[in-house]
């Protein structure tokens, strides 16, 4: 049976995610099979953890996998790894589908990761109520984070209140002031992230041995009967080519799991450095940084006849986000403006701000994922008004979808077990919505 743990903290900026690669590093020092989970359906966060520690990230999110997949995520884990691991996602308490929700369906306990750098004695104030507001949930311990002093470790732990444990302060470090957001990218990127996950590692060492974990037991009986029966794996046989480099990056890897599960087998190409496709019948374009490798991906001119030779020729294709900028007209960036596929004659842009952000949904269907794009479109087609739209959990206007042949290509990242046969279909050449 595994342990479990959920680091969560007051808010967004509190340095969880580094004190999380911190902390898997420490425990997998001692050779314990560590699983991390990342609530909120974004990229960024595991992509740094990824790259700080070598393990596999994967998303825990009640918009986009449900209860029952939670459920089954966590169940896997329970019969894989000795340790989970649960980064929260915003504030303890914050959203509609929040960490507190979490910790409170599954049992589990919660650490407390706070910035105190600009705080004393009001430190424990702050804890108190995170530990009291809803008492169906355990907040069971804390740890302060970017302490300057012993004499200010000192007042903090004074002030924190029984029955929450403080177990511990972590010093001000040079060496943890990292842009964690941009990491994870480059090597000399991943060469920063893993220095400063050992420095957090070392930092986290005893407290690691005192962290008030939780028992996960989900029996796999109450996971037995799928929602939807079909008659075996539905891309048996099938093989697909999934774009994985440094521009498409953002891959879940449940995903991936997903696809291997409905019988399909996965082969990874690099449209920065590859050129031709491998065998393959259908086609993943993943989202990511193109606008990063701009003139790299432009100038592989083998690559992208490759890729409209695949679509050409009637072979199924989806592509999310920066797959599907791959696949318009043209895409400027910091003044820079280069041609790329071509599939769909449009132009984008990437803006200085926000462009799309929002869980999204696929009308009439169960398939959900998310948007958070700084591009957009900069001349989308007349008659724009009448093609199909994902549509935002609120219920407003979501992302275009674009199709071309049996290409379906938009904004939006998919969580593909969500809903299995709409995925199935689309990379089977059933682009129909």
């Amino acid at each position: 049976m595994s342990r479990i743990i959920i680091l969560a903290s007051p808010g967004s900026g509190h340095g969880k995610t580094l004190v999380t690669a911190g902390l898997a590093k420490a425990l997998g020092g001692g050779k314990r099979r560590i699983r991390v989970y990342k609530m909120g359906p974004d990229y960024l966060d595991p992509q740094f953890i990824e790259a700080a520690t070598g393990l596999e990230v994967r998303q825990l999110d009640y918009w986009m996998l449900g209860e029952r997949e939670i459920a089954a995520e966590l169940c896997r884990a329970q019969n894989e790894v000795d340790d989970i691991i649960i980064e929260g996602v915003m504030g303890l308490f914050d959203g509609e589908h929040s960490v507190a929700r979490l910790a409170r369906d599954y049992r589990i306990p919660v650490c407390i990761v706070a910035d105190a750098s600009a705080m004393a004695q009001t430190f424990g104030a702050l804890m108190y109520g995170l530990a009291n507001y809803d008492p169906d949930v355990n907040v069971a311990a804390v740890i302060a984070n970017k302490v300057g002093s012993d004499r200010h470790a000192s007042l903090l732990a004074e002030s924190v209140r029984p029955p929450l444990t403080m177990l511990g302060s972590i010093k001000r470090d040079k060496a943890l002031a990292v842009h964690e957001r941009h990491l994870g990218i480059g090597a000399e990127d991943r060469s920063a992230a893993q220095h400063a996950a050992t420095t957090m590692a070392e930092q986290l060492t005893e407290i690691a041995q005192s962290l008030p974990w939780g028992k996960l037991r989900i029996e796999e009986d109450s996971l037995s009967q799928p929602d939807v029966q079909h008659e075996g794996p539905r891309l048996q046989g099938m093989r697909i080519a999934v774009a994985k480099d440094a521009v498409f990056s953002f891959i879940y890897h449940a995903n991936m799991d997903f696809l291997q599960r409905e019988g399909a087998t996965v082969h990874y190409f690099s449209p920065l450095s590859d050129t031709r496709l491998p065998d393959c019948d259908a086609l993943y374009l993943p989202g990511g940084y193109p606008e990063l490798h701009l003139e790299t991906l432009a100038n592989n001119h083998a690559m992208i006849s490759a890729i409209r030779q695949h679509i050409e020729a009637d072979k199924p294709c989806m592509a999310e986000c920066g797959g599907m900028l791959y696949l318009l007209e043209s895409l400027s960036h910091d003044e820079r403006c280069a041609p790329l596929c071509g599939i769909f004659p449009l132009r984008a842009k990437v803006n200085e701000r926000l462009a799309g952000l929002g869980y999204q949904s696929l009308p009439g269907t169960r398939l959900r994922g998310h948007s958070f794009h700084y591009a957009s479109i900069v001349d989308e087609p007349s008659n724009a008004d009448e093609l199909p739209r994902s549509a935002y959990s609120d219920g407003r206007k979501g992302e275009l979808i674009l199709r071309e042949k049996r290409t379906i290509a938009s904004f939006v990242h998919w969580y593909f077990s969500s809903e299995p046969q709409k995925i199935c279909d689309w990379l089977s050449g059933k682009p129909e919505l």
